[in-house]
């Protein structure tokens, strides 16, 4: 009965509050002060663990251990929790003892053996004791002890020993109180590492934090996995018998009538109402609540309200796999009945119905196919799962539930046999082809397929001059969304104003917000910035007005929505706006966009300095999309991933997700952009010229200072210098033609640079410190401006500065945790003050020679009689760095005024 050793293969996980309790109690105790454990919890949690736990902890620090598991099964004699200590004091025959010398000879023995070292009783599944254990424990718990005694049990929370709260509320021992929860997703994570993340997800859902059913399902399938995290969907992939006897452990024990109201209350739903379990038994209602009550007590079932549900989904679904399928059918068909007769929920009836109904049963047919509709916008999945159940018991074929079918199925994420199903309704007629064009079009688009889903939307339109407005105005978003795609910008707006129009007409604010925000993306991609801003403002309104449920229908709009807002440099709203989408998303079961949430998700991550969210985010997109069968997404979950992996992972890990770019020209901009800089961070500066070259004549407007940009680098990096400038200045020009501040920082970057490169230090430190100023919203880029200011005043030996700067740098990359960009930044901490500049030739004081090309600049500006505002502006500057500039200049020139100045460059 002794308690096992804890395993070093599994890591207590998630328990680090719980643990360090557990020390303070062993602390305490070696100071010589008694103490009391007390630890509950469903099955499962831990428990058992944690006393393992104890102790070691107690016998590495050399406190005398007695430990016992009470025995599950079989007749409990008197004091078997102690029966190791009777032996281990002497007592051959204690039931022999009269109970008051028992006790006292006990207490007096575990007082003088704790005397030495300390000594610790443990008891495990306390709630399994026989009353005279907890006898005894009650006056162990009340005695007095001056020696260091630690008394520590385990019981279930929902069978707590009879006479233990009374012995826990008299006790003058301190006493901790343990209860350990749920596992977290974090917890998961670390517990199975190699999951993908939408594995752990179902593993946290389907186990409900529980560690060991958690290990138990880390060994199935993920088609198991899903249907077993889905109430919905109990009994629809059978358990495996190792889980299953897992689960039923506790249950072996109950009486014939108790389990047969299991059984009841298993198939009656989640959580079940007492008039269907009655039903379903077919015991009367007295028994029935006995045998409820009885199941209560024991912890199998809990009672809300004035319903019952199982402890644990999972054993719910272990005792209706248990039932057996003939006593299954039988009980779902009586369930069935009975709710049709008093008007149960329609969503209750729908799932007796599908487990009960036969072939040409018509009602049950209507009942899954009008459930299925109301539960099509919350649970595609089950709607899906429905309407195929009414297709196989409907008495003919019908297109109507087809169609439903193909729609549920789209929602749900199952894109492929969604698009087979509705590719055979295409040469139908009348409104349900019309649907069925508008759903196919999305699901091409989803697919990647944009030729098709083009082809589909023209011939559509081509085909039908009378169609209604509300169809009409989802195949002009849809043509709107396809032209984005291709980066047809014109056709987007023509055809997002079509929208506009037709949602206007039969007030459906969410297609005039989905108008509105593809026509702002198209404005932004061909660089009408103000434009872009001015659309966006309206779509938000629209959007902000919607409640969820109708948000729900236009919900793809949200991620569009939220990369403008990102890329207007709206940071909080953008996270507010996917934040909604993919809560949304989650909560009604719309796997169709959920990708595409999650990839806009990752870019606001990544532009915040949150890598490691951001490459999460990716990650489980990249899962969803594999799930769904669409290679466009998962090239686009890749593209967002690239660049969180290159400052964390380094450009060898980064380029192994760059595989395909997507067929999207709209976002293999952003793939290519993104290799562009992979490659220049590897010093692969010749590829990325050929990169760029390749791909830099289908650039948009908006990708053109980042294609400019980095060829601009690449070149300085070859020593390409006049190339170089031109590139790094049409750049900068492009991005403040933009008026896009995070644009205007990387082309300020990229200047910053080629002036680093071309040995610069005033010029690339005015770039650079402009570009800090630029990236206020985007922490990880402006510490690498801040590693270029601190590389460049250490060229101008102002080296003081520069280790500031590099210190401010190397906490945003620790923040950001850009673990490669941390290791690179070595690299120019080596090289502080190593560029010193060039020593100016002592006859060149006094004369314009004297000056650098950054303060030439200035005062051939300021001889012209502008402002120090107006240099400003002109060099894309600070007016306190041209006042700087403009100090120097007096200085070298030996002049006080902006006429001398003047004076000497017309006299050079």
């Amino acid at each position: 009965m002794r308690v096992s050793r804890p395993r070093e293969d599994i890591r207590l996980t998630g328990r680090d509050a719980e643990l360090a309790a557990l020390d303070e109690v062993i602390e305490a105790l070696l100071t010589g002060q008694p103490q009391v454990v007390d630890i509950q919890g469903e099955p499962g949690i831990g428990k058992t663990r944690l006393l393992d736990e104890l102790v070691s902890r107690a016998e590495s620090r050399g406190i005398t251990v007695m430990s016992a598991r009470i025995p599950k099964y079989g007749s409990q004699p008197s004091f078997v929790a102690f029966s190791e200590l009777f032996e281990r004091i002497g007592l051959t025959a204690p039931t022999e003892l009269p109970r008051h010398s028992l006790y006292a000879t006990v207490v007096h023995e575990v007082a003088k053996a704790a005397a030495q070292s300390g000594f610790a009783v443990v008891l495990d599944d306390l709630h399994l004791a026989d009353p005279m254990s907890l006898e005894l424990l009650e006056h162990l718990a009340g005695s007095h002890f001056r020696t260091p005694v630690l008394i520590a049990f385990a019981y279930q929370s929902a069978s707590v020993p009879p006479l233990l709260p009374s012995v826990l509320a008299r006790t003058r021992l301190p006493v901790t109180r343990l209860a350990p929860g749920p596992l977290q997703a974090a917890d998961v994570a670390a517990l199975v590492p190699d999951a993908t993340p939408l594995r752990r997800k179902l593993l946290l859902t389907a186990s409900g934090g529980n560690p060991l059913y958690l290990r138990a399902l880390d060994r199935l399938d993920g088609r198991t996995i899903t249907s077993l995290a889905d109430p919905e969907l109990v009994g629809a992939e059978a358990l495996p018998d190792a889980l299953r006897a897992l689960l039923v452990t506790d249950l072996r024990a109950l009486t014939e009538t108790q389990r047969q109201v299991a059984y009841a209350a298993a198939v009656a739903g989640s959580p079940a109402d007492l008039d269907v379990i009655v039903t379903i038994a077919g015991l009367s209602e007295v028994t029935v609540l006995g045998s409820l009550d009885e199941l209560v007590t024991l912890g199998i079932l809990t009672l809300e309200g004035a319903q019952f549900s199982f402890r644990h989904p999972l054993v719910r679904a272990a005792m209706y796999q248990s039932a057996g399928i003939t006593w299954r059918t039988r009980a779902h068909r009586q369930a069935e009945l009975y709710l049709r007769m008093c008007g149960g929920p329609l969503s209750l009836r729908a799932f007796h119905a599908a487990r009960a109904a036969r072939f040409g049963d018509a009602d049950a047919a209507e009942i899954l196919v009008d459930a299925a509709i109301v539960a099509m916008d919350t649970a595609p999945a089950t709607a899906a799962a429905w309407l195929e159940r009414a297709l196989e018991v409907a008495p003919a074929a019908d297109r109507r539930i087809e169609l439903l079918l193909a729609r549920a199925l789209g929602l749900s994420g199952d894109l492929t046999r969604s698009r087979r199903i509705l590719h055979d309704m295409l040469g139908d007629a009348g409104p349900i082809r019309e649907r069925a064009v508008r759903y196919c079009v999305t699901t091409e688009r989803l697919l990647g397929r944009f030729d098709e889903a083009k082809a589909l939307l023209e011939a559509e339109f081509d085909r039908s001059t009378d169609l209604n407005p509300d169809e009409a105005g989802g195949l002009a978003a849809e043509r709107a969304g396809i032209a984005i795609l291709a980066d047809d910008h014109e056709t987007c707006v023509h055809y997002a104003f079509e929208a506009i129009s037709y949602g206007s007409k039969v007030d459906k604010r969410g297609q005039v917000a989905t108008g509105f925000t593809l026509a702002a993306l198209a404005s932004l991609r061909s660089g009408a910035t103000a434009t872009a801003r001015e659309r966006l403002t309206t779509a938000v309104g629209f959007i902000d007005s919607l409640p969820d449920m109708e948000l729900r229908e236009y919900i793809h709009a949200l991620p569009p929505l939220a990369w403008v807002e990102l890329e207007l440099d709206q940071h909080a709203d953008a996270a507010r706006h996917v934040r909604r989408g993919v809560d949304l998303a989650r909560g009604s079961g719309r796997v169709d966009v959920l990708p595409a949430l999650l990839v806009v998700e990752a870019a606001v991550a990544d532009r915040a300095g949150q890598l490691g969210r951001a490459r999460q985010r990716a990650e489980e997109a990249r899962e969803l999309a594999k799930s769904m069968g669409s290679t466009e997404m998962l090239a686009t979950a890749c593209s967002v991933e690239l660049a969180p992996t290159l400052w964390q992972c380094g450009p060898g890990q980064a380029r192994k997700l760059a595989v395909n770019a997507p067929e999207s020209r709209w976002w293999a901009e952003n793939t290519n952009l993104a290799l562009a800089a992979i490659h220049n961070a590897s010093g692969a500066h010749e590829t990325c010229v050929e990169h760029i070259t390749a791909h830099i004549g289908g650039a948009s407007a908006w990708g053109l200072p980042g294609w400019r940009g980095h060829l601009a680098i690449a070149q300085a990096e070859l020593g390409r210098f006049d190339e170089a400038f031109v590139l790094a200045d049409t750049a900068v020009d492009s991005a403040v033609a933009l008026d896009l501040p995070f644009q205007i920082g990387m082309a300020l970057h990229a200047r910053s640079r080629v002036l680093t490169a071309c040995r610069k230090p005033e010029a690339a430190l005015d770039d650079a410190e402009a570009a800090v100023r630029a990236f206020s919203t985007a922490p990880l880029h402006r510490a690498r401006s801040q590693e270029l200011v601190a590389l460049n005043l250490a060229a101008l030996r102002s080296l003081t500065q520069a280790r500031s700067q590099l210190g401010h740098a190397k906490e945003g990359y620790l923040v950001s945790r850009a673990q490669w960009l941390s290791t690179q930044i070595r690299l120019t901490e080596t090289r502080l003050g190593a560029r010193a500049p060039r020593p100016r030739r002592p006859d060149a004081i006094g004369t314009v020679a004297a000056l650098s090309g950054r303060e030439l600049q200035v005062a051939e500006l300021v001889a012209t009689g502008l402002t120090n505002q107006e240099v400003a502006a002109r060099l894309y500057l600070s007016r306190k760095t041209v006042e700087g500039h403009l100090a120097r200049v007096f200085t070298k020139l030996g002049v006080k005024s902006r006429v001398g100045v003047a004076q000497r460059l017309a006299g050079r």
